[in-house]
């Protein structure tokens, strides 16, 4: 809570107030808002929250807080009679709402995790190490909801607002949590999502294609990337050394710590650029985990985790650097390994004897997508592997025929199908995904999601894999006129005679 007087002072307006009023909280929703609360209003791509300075100042807002390149217009607040407060371009959102809310990130660890792909499972793997390990509280906030395992609150976003995420840890804190892992988003950082946040550590996974509807070119994508993690301690960042993005960004920052999963990484260039290593020297591959050998500058040991694929390999390993450089013990560390569980919706493997197993995840990048049909390959390289795959509609349209080469080359049967349309014509995307493979023989397009992933269940033997990606933990599909409930999850398990936790 503050006072409108204190809020002044912080952003430097000399405006006289003759009844100090107190401001309870801050709000972005005037739905939500409760007597004495402040109404930031934000602009957004479809609604500017000026539109209802009106409705606040009637549901009881103590003042409105706008940017300085949102200013209202005398319509929007015509009758409106509470204070209206301009932040300037000086101060950004993020640290005010940290000064709100007593800078929430120092009350606990905050950990940042950014990159194309394995920031979900990366962000889970530490929370559920630090708290069923360690017996020290670790919260989430990314694409699977905020808040502690297994119950979360679902997310609009894979990096809350700067109002609700600085809210959200200040909450956390008082809820005891110790830690908390965040997923950071590009468009996060562009969008001044992460502005006041301090970080205890950091870890950059990859970066490829994503997101080039927002970003425009690679260079930019990257460059978001890269502002977040000059943002982190170096010695308690880091970064994958298996890509040439990392490997750019470990030499400029200098001082963090590379993980590496390739064969050939000691004695590489870049093992020898850098004292602090984590080195994943052996991957053996079983039916249903991977027993690993670790070698780095913390030590050496061995374990074996209950998870699929070669990207996850990667994941486990960002995970126990970030830990290790936290400080907690290699050795302990690999003692409590086998606690770690797969993450629902990301190389979520549903078993029954007899039938063939389906894959369920989130793939929706080229790269993802070759990632989880290779891990899949590695534990099954007897049987067939078929993808179902669609391209989400009012998104990136130059990766969707890449997408398609990815599934049509690493499947032995690949199904295009819908995923989320939103306002695209469904057919029209699949026509996109088909331009990628007009040579290919193993390619079959069915518009209806339910009928692709049967189809490709009434073909498979029992010891093959079908893999569902794009959509992971999601439980509804997105058309122009309607959003329905639909999980892959849901018809998997339906199709196997299994429990759907």
């Amino acid at each position: 809570m503050k006072t409108l007087k204190q809020i002044y002072s912080f952003i430097g307006l000399k405006r006289k107030v003759t009844q100090d009023v107190e401001c309870l909280d801050l709000q972005v929703d005037s739905r939500a808002l409760k007597k004495g609360d402040i109404f930031v209003a934000l602009k957004g791509t479809k609604v500017n929250g000026l539109d209802y300075a009106k409705v606040a100042a009637k549901n009881g807002a103590s003042a409105i807080l706008f940017l300085h390149d949102n200013m209202p217009t005398a319509l929007q607040v015509e009758g409106v009679d509470i204070p209206l407060i301009k932040l300037p371009e000086r101060k950004s959102l993020g640290d005010f709402c940290s000064w709100f809310y007593d800078e929430p990130s120092k009350k606990l660890s905050l950990i940042g995790i950014t990159g194309t792909n394995g920031k979900s499972t990366i962000t889970q793997l530490i929370a559920q190490w630090l708290s069923f390990g360690f017996d020290a509280k670790c919260a989430v906030l990314g694409t699977l909801g905020f808040g502690f395992l297994p119950n979360l609150e679902k997310s609009a976003n894979t990096t809350l607002d700067a109002v609700r995420l600085h809210k959200t840890l200040a909450n956390l804190a008082k809820q005891g949590a110790r830690f908390a892992a965040l997923e950071v988003s590009s468009i996060g950082v562009c969008e001044g999502r992460i502005d006041g946040c301090q970080f205890a550590a950091g870890g950059f996974t990859n970066l490829t294609r994503d997101h080039l509807d927002y970003h425009k070119t690679m260079e930019n994508y990257a460059e978001a990337k890269f502002d977040f993690l000059k943002r982190v301690p170096a010695s308690k960042l880091v970064i994958n050394a298996d890509n040439a993005t990392g490997q750019k960004f470990a030499e400029d920052l200098g001082g963090c710590i590379v993980y590496s999963c390739k064969e050939n990484f000691m004695g590489s260039t870049t093992s020898m650029l850098f004292s602090q290593y984590v080195w994943i020297r052996k991957v053996t591959y079983k039916a249903h985990s991977i027993a690993l050998e670790v070698e780095s500058s913390f030590g050496t040991g061995k374990c074996e985790i209950g998870l699929l694929g070669g990207f996850n390999v990667e994941n486990f390993a960002c995970a126990l650097s970030v830990l290790l450089a936290l400080g907690y013990p290699l050795d302990k560390l690999l003692l409590k390994a086998n606690l770690l569980k797969p993450i629902k919706g990301r190389m979520e493997c549903f078993v029954k004897a007899g039938k063939p197993h389906i894959v369920v995840d989130y793939a929706h990048t080229p790269d993802g997508v070759e990632q989880v049909l290779k891990g899949v390959r590695d534990h099954h390289p007897k049987g067939k592997i078929f993808c179902v795959i669609g391209c989400g509609g009012d998104r990136d349209k130059g990766k969707r025929p890449i997408m398609a080469i990815k599934a049509s080359v690493f499947s032995d049967v690949a199904i295009f199908t819908s995923d989320n349309p939103r306002t695209e014509d469904p057919k029209a995307i699949l026509d996109d995904m088909a331009l990628g493979v007009t040579e290919a023989n193993n390619v079959t397009l069915i518009e209806d999601r339910e009928k692709a992933i049967e189809y490709a269940f009434s073909h498979a033997g029992e010891n093959d894999c079908i893999v569902i990606a794009g959509k992971g933990h999601e439980d509804y599909q997105i058309f122009k006129d309607k959003t329905i409930h639909f999980s892959d999850r849901e018809v998997a398990c339906k199709l196997l005679g299994v429990k759907c936790d």
